[in-house]
């Protein structure tokens, strides 16, 4: 789960992210938290479907969080946004911008806790169920990852290995045609060139080499390269699209 918390308070800052990480180790799940000081900080790097879930402060100065939310759902309808702050007069536009939750900041620790913690409770609910996951066996024991999680499969004449969002090295025993014929059914994933099949929800740039968070650039197939960009355009599109149309779902 990737998580960003964009506050201005310090204090703020260091009790919602200790109750994040208390949750997370308490429930052996694996969270990467962001913490942004301010709205425009956290606006430079966004990019759609970035982090599972936003903690969004209202209250901050220059730019608030209710504009910042209005920003992201220019380009976003599906992040989850879950507003924080110490009054009720925001609830209405909290709502405009499709927000998943609004808590008010309590004094109290433990109330403050229990209020994060049903949310997150309710995230790694929806993310449990009906999520399609690459059955493998890897290390003696059965594993299932997530398709969202995986960001390249490449093969190096035997030794396959899977990387994944959180920099987690798998070594299936499939081989690299086996795991292709799974993915391939998803249409996020694409075969870039012999031995490498990449998630293009992580690419950043794409020309002579592909270039993956993270830093992991991979050379391009150069006789498919013009139909494989394309292919990377229509995914793209095609998600862009299928946001504009939830979007008017809602109004």
């Amino acid at each position: 789960m990737n998580i960003a918390l964009v506050e201005d308070l310090e204090n703020e800052q260091m009790r919602i992210s200790s109750i994040i990480k208390e949750y997370a180790s308490a429930n052996h799940i694996n969270i990467e938290l962001s913490i942004f000081n301010n709205a425009e900080s956290f606006l430079e790097s966004y990019r759609p479907l970035k982090y599972t879930l936003i903690f969004m402060d209202i209250y901050m100065d220059e730019m608030t969080g209710i504009d910042a939310a209005r920003k992201i759902r220019t380009v976003d309808n599906d992040t989850l946004i879950v507003f924080l702050t110490t009054s009720e007069d925001h609830t209405f536009s909290a709502f405009d911008v499709h927000a998943y939750h609004y808590i008010i900041k309590p004094e109290s620790y433990e109330t403050l806790k229990e209020s994060l913690y049903k949310v997150l409770n309710d995230i790694a609910a929806m993310q449990s169920a009906n999520v399609e996951r690459l059955m493998i066996s890897s290390d003696g024991t059965e594993k299932g990852i997530p398709y969202h999680n995986i960001k390249y499969v490449s093969s190096n004449r035997n030794y396959v290995q899977i990387i994944c969002r959180d920099n987690r090295e798998y070594h299936p025993r499939m081989t690299f045609s086996e795991i292709c014929e799974i993915l391939n059914k998803d249409n996020r994933f694409l075969r870039i060139n012999r031995g490498i099949l990449i998630n293009m929800d992580y690419i950043t740039d794409f020309g002579d080499t592909c270039e993956l968070e993270g830093g992991h650039t991979f050379p391009v197939n150069v006789r498919e390269k013009k139909s494989l960009n394309q292919i990377r355009r229509n995914y793209v599109f095609s998600k862009l699209h299928s946001r504009h149309d939830q979007g008017g779902a809602h109004n």
